[in-house]
């Protein structure tokens, strides 16, 4: 697989026949390759070349799998960046020291009112940090969302996008599941409390379940909305 721009794989697919020529049976294999192309941003565009047999079973469950694979490789490029990113951010709190212990002994003298105004200003300037990096993290967090909500909706089975968004098989179940407000927001391309407003006004579909108080949605509900919306993404159509 290739990662950026315009992606493309190789797959062979080894099919099983039966000999019915003179003599005594055999059965034998024979190769089909396929190669499938993904045209940058446009995953409608996805072609195969290669294939002879097209209409075997075989060939079209590998031909699915293949063309998902693509588009989850062309899809890890918008995670990457994030995710680099969050990694080279590092631990804010380790301005003030790696050590757990030397650092909840700088707390405490602060506390306490023991420090000095380099002190304070190294406090000031974690808090910052923190603050940058919970942004960091709730942007590759909507990137999440919408890159396993674009592979669910291609047929990726859980097993798949496990693989691919580098969590477990039974985090993803919840995560198909049990579409929180956020996640409901985040695929949709608006914020949490516009959805939430959606929802009171009828321009978005109740929830299909609840986790305590929490309304949840299952990923269906929400795809099958977003794809009933006319005009701009994010925007319902008024009832």
């Amino acid at each position: 697989m290739e990662g950026f721009g315009y992606e493309q794989g190789t797959a062979v697919v080894w099919l099983q026949d039966t000999w019915a020529g003179p003599g005594n049976p055999a059965t034998f294999r024979r190769g089909v390759e396929l190669r499938s192309y993904l045209d940058g941003e446009h995953v409608n565009r996805t072609r195969i070349e290669g294939a002879t047999d097209l209409d075997d079973p075989q060939v079209q469950k590998a031909a699915a799998a293949l063309q998902r694979d693509l588009i989850a490789t062309h899809g890890q490029r918008y995670l990457e960046p994030g995710r680099a990113e969050i990694e080279r951010f590092g631990d804010p709190q380790h301005l003030i020291a790696k050590n757990d212990d030397l650092r909840a002994h700088f707390y405490r003298r602060v506390k306490e009112g023991h420090h000095t105004p380099k002190d304070l200003a190294l406090v000031a300037e974690v808090e910052a940090k923190e603050a940058e990096l919970k942004d960091l993290r709730r942007q590759y967090a909507i990137a999440l969302w919408r890159y396993l909500a674009h592979l669910y909706q291609h047929g990726m089975s859980p097993t798949g996008i496990a693989r691919w968004t580098e969590q477990t098989v039974a985090a993803v179940k919840r995560r198909i599941d049990n579409v929180s407000t956020a996640g409901a927001a985040a695929i949709t391309g608006v914020e949490a409390k516009t959805w939430a407003a959606y929802v009171a006004r009828g321009q978005a579909p109740a929830a299909d379940d609840h986790v305590g108080r929490e309304p949840v949605w299952h990923l269906s509900t929400v795809l099958a909305n977003l794809e009933s919306r006319p005009g701009a993404p994010g925007r319902p159509p008024k009832p």
